[in-house]
């Protein structure tokens, strides 16, 4: 009695309870090439069959488009002619795809241009003036920290941290450390934290995104239109 619709893949005793559960949020563990793919994919196929689901009614994720195109191949292959409906992408391009559709809704525009790597550098590079660094603009090599910098900012987004949130935890080290002889370090968090804020408002003004800002920014949008967020609920 193989959980699949047209499939030969043999599930091991875990990959099978991993497919059939379906009470809550499932967290799976596994090392590389030991199935996870797999199982995602007669996850689906299971849902559809036991009717748990309409395949419009699923959304699969992965952090990389090639992992996605795979996904997408092996479950249109699994699937009856005509069946597939569902949403498979990377997380990037979901959340892309929410924001064109609602962004406006927390003020972003839905023209926005999508960056690269190189282009967000070269946006540095040509407004390092409004950025007002001193410590991150050494004068031998005023371009040396930018690559880190965009990091740092990345990384920010990735935990959801603000730049309120960050600029508001820099001026508390700033009343806790002062006197302890940590100037240097506060001063660097506060630099650090002032750019992360112009960095944001540049790009908002000039109809800019980089990938980090595309799940940042869903989230905000989540959070404060939970309208929009129970539409989603309902849909997937």
């Amino acid at each position: 009695d193989m959980i699949s619709i047209m499939s030969d893949y043999v599930l091991n005793k875990e990959q099978q309870q991993a497919v059939k559960y379906n009470k809550g949020p499932l967290l799976i563990i596994a090392g590389a090439g030991t199935g996870k793919t797999s199982v995602i994919v007669e996850k689906i196929k299971y849902l559809i069959k036991k009717k748990l689901a309409k395949p419009e009614q699923i959304l699969a994720l992965t952090f990389t488009e090639k992992a996605a195109s795979e996904m997408e191949e092996r479950v249109d292959r699994a699937m009856p002619y005509g069946y597939f409906q569902m949403n498979i992408s990377t997380f990037h391009a979901f959340a892309d795809q929410i924001l064109k559709e609602n962004g406006f809704q927390i003020g972003l525009s839905p023209s926005y241009r999508l960056m690269t790597e190189a282009e967000t550098i070269l946006l540095l590079k040509q407004n390092i003036f409004l950025f007002k660094l001193k410590y991150f603009r050494p004068l031998g090599n005023p371009n040396k920290f930018l690559e880190v910098l965009l990091q740092h900012f990345s990384r920010l987004r990735d935990e959801d941290i603000s730049p309120d949130d960050y600029l508001k935890w820099a001026n508390s080290l700033d009343s806790r450390l002062r006197g302890n002889d940590k100037n240097s370090e506060i001063d660097k968090y506060l630099e650090l934290a002032t750019a992360y804020q112009t960095y944001q408002k540049l790009k908002l003004k000039e109809g800019l995104m980089d990938f980090a800002d595309l799940v940042y920014y869903s989230l905000r949008l989540f959070i404060k239109r939970p309208n929009i967020l129970n539409r989603y609920q309902q849909q997937y």
